[in-house]
C-alpha cells in the first residue's frame, strides 16, 4: 500500500480531514478472491486513519495485519447456522461497543450484510466484488441495450437475443423475490428481528452502491448518482520479478512467454482439460509460466514453469509476455487490462462466463467453453491472440481507457467512503425510485388516467354527434311536411297554384 500514500496525501487536503471512523467489512463466507480485495481496501482505511474490523466466522482462516482486526462470531456462517446465529448472537457481537461503528461495508453475495447493519443501527453500504450491476440498486435497465446478468449477451442484440434478455431478466427477478429474499426474512420474522422491515427495505436502504466494474469492460447502460464504478482495486504497476523467475522468462527469446492461471480458488482440472491445455500450450514456441497446485511438470512439458506461487501482476507487467489463458476471474481480467494484455478465457462457474462476453465483445480475447473446447481450438485462439496484433492494440486502448480516471480505484472507494462519513449518509445522492409504486413508476396511473379521458372525450364526442344528428333529422323530417317555395303543404304541389308565396283556394269543379 505504500504506492498509494502519496495519493492519500493529496486526497486528504482535497476533501478535508475526516475524522476517524470505525468501518465493519461483512466479506461473502466464500470466495478468497474478494478478500483480497476488502483487505486491500483496509489497508488503505487504516492508512486514512480508520479502523477497519472484519466481521468473520471462527472457522475463517485470514492473515493477521496491523490494518485490520478481527471479530469473530461463532461457527460457520451458512444456511444451516444461520438462524441461530440471528437469533442468539447477533446483538451481542460486539458487547456493547457497537455505538462506536459509523460505518458497515456489505457485499451482496453475502445479504445477511444488510440485517446486520440494521440490527447495529448503523449506517451500510454495499461494496459488490462481483461484475454485475444490480436490479435492487432501481437503475432503469432497458433489455433492448443493458444485458441481463448471467444471459451472456453483449449491448446488441437481435429480436431472439432481446427474448432471451426479457427471460432471463423476468427469471431473474422472480428468483430474488420468491426465492432469495423471502429465505431471510422468514428467519427474520421468526425471531421478530425485523417486524416492520422487510429485506427489500433493507437492500434499497444503501447509501452508496459501490460496483467492481469499469467504464473500460462494462457495456454503457443509465445508472443513478449513488452508484459508483470502482472496478480494478488490485492493479498496480508492474515491478521486477524474482531473480529466478527473471532469469527464466529472459530466456524467451523473441517469442516470449505465455501466463498461465485459474485463479486463486480452482486448484484442480480435470484431467481432461489439464491434458488439453497442455497439448495446446505444449505446441506454442513461446515459453508457459503456469500457476497450478496439482499439475506435474513433465506433463506441462520443458517449456513450462509450473508453481503453486507465481507472482502475478510482475508477471502481467513484463515486456515479454504474448497471451494470458485465464478462467474469466474478474480480479484476473481487471489486471490483465490494466497492463494490456489479449487474453484466451474459459470461464468455469459465477460471473466468468459475463466477465469473458465482455472482454470478446470489446476486442481484448477469446472466449472458449470448457465443456466442448478441444485441444485444436485452444491452440488455434493462443495462436490468433497472440499474432493478430489487433487484440493487443484493442487491450492496449482499454487500459488506456481504464487508467484515464481521476485516481487509482482504491482511492476514489475511499474517497466515497470518506463521503459518506461526512455527510451523514449522503442521502441527497439517493433516488426515490424506491418510494414511489410499481404504477407510479411504469407510469401505469398517468396511462389510466389518459385511457380514461380518451373514452370520456369518446363518449362525449359520441353523445354530441348522436344529438347534432337528431335534431338534424327532426328537422328534415318536419320540413318535408311543411314546404315553401317549391315544396308541399297537404300532399299538394304548391308551384301551380302560387302568387307570391301564397295558395289560392281551388274552385270547386262541377
Amino acid at each position: 500500500m505504500k504506492a498509494y500514500t502519496s495519493y492519500f496525501i493529496l486526497l486528504w487536503s482535497a476533501v478535508g480531514i475526516v475524522k476517524a471512523a470505525k468501518i465493519i467489512i461483512v466479506p461473502p463466507i466464500m470466495f478468497e478472491s474478494h478478500m483480497y480485495i476488502f483487505k486491500t481496501l483496509a489497508s488503505a482505511l487504516h492508512e486514512r486513519g480508520h479502523n477497519t474490523v472484519f466481521l468473520l466466522s471462527e472457522g475463517r482462516d485470514i492473515t493477521p495485519s496491523n490494518h485490520y482486526s478481527l471479530q469473530r462470531y461463532p461457527g460457520l456462517f451458512n444456511s444451516t447456522t444461520s438462524d441461530a446465529f440471528l437469533q442468539s448472537k447477533m446483538r451481542n457481537i460486539f458487547s456493547g461497543r457497537s455505538t462506536a461503528v459509523e460505518l458497515l461495508l456489505v457485499d451482496p453475495n453475502d445479504m445477511c450484510g444488510f440485517v446486520i447493519a440494521h440490527l447495529l443501527g448503523v449506517k451500510y453500504a454495499v461494496f459488490s466484488t462481483g461484475l454485475w450491476y444490480p436490479a435492487e440498486v432501481g437503475a432503469p435497465a432497458p433489455l433492448a441495450y443493458v444485458p441481463e446478468f448471467n444471459s451472456l449477451l453483449t449491448d446488441r442484440m437481435n429480436l431472439l437475443q432481446r427474448m432471451k434478455n426479457t427471460g432471463v431478466y423476468l427469471i431473474s427477478r422472480l428468483g430474488v423475490s420468491f426465492l432469495v429474499l423471502p429465505k431471510y426474512e422468514r428467519i427474520m420474522q421468526k425471531h421478530n428481528l425485523l417486524p416492520q422491515k422487510s429485506m427489500y427495505d433493507l437492500v434499497h436502504g444503501s447509501s452508496l452502491w459501490m460496483l467492481c466494474t469499469d467504464v473500460a469492460l462494462e457495456f454503457p447502460r443509465p445508472t443513478l448518482p449513488n452508484v459508483v464504478y470502482v472496478g480494478g482495486i488490485l492493479t498496480k504497476p508492474a515491478s521486477p520479478l524474482p531473480e529466478d523467475l527473471q532469469r527464466w522468462v529472459n530466456g524467451a527469446n523473441e517469442h516470449g512467454f505465455v501466463l498461465v492461471s485459474f485463479g486463486a480458488g480452482v486448484k484442480y482440472l480435470s484431467e481432461d482439460i489439464a491434458d488439453k491445455l497442455a497439448g495446446a500450450l505444449g505446441r506454442l514456441p513461446q515459453k508457459v509460466i503456469w500457476r497450478y497446485s496439482n499439475f506435474c511438470k513433465k506433463e506441462a512439458g520443458n517449456t513450462s514453469y509450473v508453481s503453486i506461487w507465481i507472482p502475478f501482476m510482475k508477471s502481467l507487467g513484463h515486456s515479454n509476455i504474448k497471451a494470458f489463458l485465464s478462467h474469466g476471474g474478474l480480479n484476473s481480467i481487471f489486471e490483465t487490462m490494466y497492463h494490456g494484455v489479449p487474453v484466451v478465457g474459459i470461464p468455469l462457474f459465477g460471473d466468468h462466463y459475463d466477465t469473458m462476453t465482455r472482454v470478446q465483445a470489446k476486442g481484448m480475447g477469446i472466449l472458449l467453453e470448457w465443456k466442448t473446447v478441444t485441444e485444436g481450438e485452444l491452440y488455434d485462439a493462443l495462436v490468433t491472440v497472440i499474432n493478430n496484433p489487433s487484440y493487443r492494440r484493442r487491450a492496449q486502448k482499454l487500459s488506456e481507457i481504464h487508467k484515464d480516471q481521476p485516481g487509482h480505484p482504491v482511492n476514489r472507494t475511499i474517497y466515497w467512503i470518506d463521503y459518506i462519513l461526512r455527510h451523514n449518509g449522503a442521502h441527497h445522492l439517493r433516488s426515490t425510485v424506491h418510494q414511489i409504486s410499481f404504477c407510479q413508476y411504469f407510469l401505469l396511473d398517468i396511462a389510466f388516467v389518459l385511457l380514461l379521458g380518451a373514452a370520456l372525450f369518446y363518449f362525449l364526442l359520441s353523445w354530441v354527434t348522436k344529438f347534432i344528428y337528431r335534431k338534424i333529422k327532426s328537422l328534415w323530417s318536419r320540413n318535408k311536411h311543411s314546404t315553401v317555395n317549391g315544396h308541399y303543404h297537404n300532399g299538394i304541389p304548391n308551384g301551380k297554384y302560387k302568387r307570391n308565396g301564397h295558395i289560392k283556394h281551388e274552385k270547386k269543379v262541377k
